[in-house]
């Protein structure tokens, strides 16, 4: 870290600069409290780093482009060198590498942000975080930042990544060519279908006993409304162009499965290239709702690690935040690691060989590391060879008036002008 931060302009810049310290004030100081505002994040950095001159200007200035690409750099190798051995799939996800979920989410911003992070309402800023989880390590494989205008489906790339791979996606990746670019690379899909799509039906994947309605040749508009039956499978054909701009249309043929949903009363459907012989219609629907599983991740960065609260407008530091919110997720992740490797040893020299593992979910875990993850620093800190600060001159520094010209409200009583 220190290698990468002498790369930069930084430590040149500031002498008072301590990468490793400020990484680790951010990366578990963000969890740590309801105050995640820069002062807060200035005085932990004190505590740490014995640096008790230093002013809320300097450290404000830290949060500059090449800190910024730093924090992007160890971000994107922390995600690119996660350890997934022990995160096999089973049950019905045995045969994928991986289960990819693609999604994105608003941050709200303060308005005068708005002039970076544009969002849909002329008097609203917002930041959209767009993540792929992978469904193994419950962790983002692919982490990006737009304005709040920017489309899902344009900060999603295709190629050999998918391979081997099942991507769930929802409707803001309703892309007749980004499916076939996932058929292409030895990927599978599962897509919803918009409400208002017209499909041609080829071919009918079950038979139905009795005067049931055939679907061959139809159009899905036309039949979707008129069917009682409680499963829909066909293969259908969709049209796109396979080279963008190209003016010449392609047309495949994939499968798409309904399933009744008796609360709503109408058909939840999804497109897919699974085959029947290996997913049956309700097997494809049951795949599909670990599409939550994402919405699970954006909470708990909104909530537990700082993204419903950014108080701040200044682009650098926002952008800071949101990076550090993942990299404290991931460490999280690694944390829960550990403690399922502590209860192993634990369970297995226990004297009762009956013990049972204690649950270890890894969202609990998280909010036990946002808990103690001001203890978790202090101990990091320590092992880094930190030394404790001095607790006088700390709480001296932090009390201190940093505008002290500016009179009190006795002192305006006891002398000041009459207004």
């Amino acid at each position: 870290m220190r290698e990468r931060a002498r790369a930069t302009n930084l430590v040149e810049r500031e002498r008072k600069f301590d990468a490793v310290a400020l990484f680790y004030t951010l990366s578990l100081g963000f969890a740590a409290g309801s105050d995640r505002s820069v002062q807060a994040f200035l005085e932990r950095f004190v505590e740490m780093s014995d640096c008790d001159e230093l002013s809320y200007a300097t450290f404000h200035g830290w949060f500059s482009p090449p800190f910024v690409a730093l924090l992007r750099e160890i971000l994107d190798d922390a995600i690119e060198n996660l350890d997934t051995r022990n995160a096999d799939l089973s049950g019905r996800l045995e045969r994928f590498r991986d289960v990819l979920i693609a999604d994105g989410s608003i941050v709200s911003l303060y308005q005068d942000a708005a002039d970076v992070y544009a969002a849909t309402g002329d008097d609203q800023a917002g930041l959209k975080l767009h993540l792929t989880e992978s469904l193994s390590t419950g962790l983002p494989t692919r982490y990006r930042t737009t304005d709040a205008k920017t489309q899902e489906r344009s900060q999603l790339p295709t190629g050999e990544w998918v391979a081997g791979a099942l991507v769930l996606l929802d409707l803001g990746f309703y892309d007749f060519w980004l499916f076939d670019r996932i058929d292409q690379n030895n990927g599978w899909f599962v897509s919803r279908v918009k409400d208002d799509a017209n499909f041609e039906i080829v071919e009918e994947l079950r038979t139905w006993r009795g005067n049931s309605i055939p679907l061959e040749g139809e159009s899905l508009q036309v039949v979707k409304d008129v069917l009682q039956r409680q499963e829909i499978d066909v293969r259908i054909t969709l049209s796109f162009e396979r080279k963008r701009g190209s003016c010449t249309s392609t047309t495949r043929t994939f499968r798409l499965v309904g399933v009744w949903n008796e609360d709503t009363e109408e058909y939840h459907l999804y497109l897919t290239n699974l085959s029947k012989d290996d997913y049956s219609a309700p097997d494809i629907a049951q795949l599909y709702r670990a599409r939550w599983e994402i919405e699970l991740l954006f909470k708990e960065l909104k909530s537990r690690f700082g993204l419903d609260e950014i108080n701040t407008t200044d682009p650098y530091i926002i952008e800071a935040l949101v990076i550090m919110a993942a990299i404290s997720l991931l460490m999280s992740r690694v944390i829960v690691d550990e403690l399922r490797k502590l209860d192993v040893k634990q369970r297995e020299s226990a004297d009762d060989a009956t013990a049972s593992s204690l649950q270890l979910p890894r969202r609990r875990c998280s909010h036990a590391v946002e808990r103690h993850s001001h203890l978790i620093q202090l101990y990091v800190m320590l092992d880094l060879g930190y030394e404790l600060p001095d607790l006088d001159e700390l709480l001296l520094w932090a009390s201190r008036d940093p505008n002290p010209h500016r009179p009190r409200l006795r002192e305006q009583v006891e002398s000041g002008e009459f207004w």
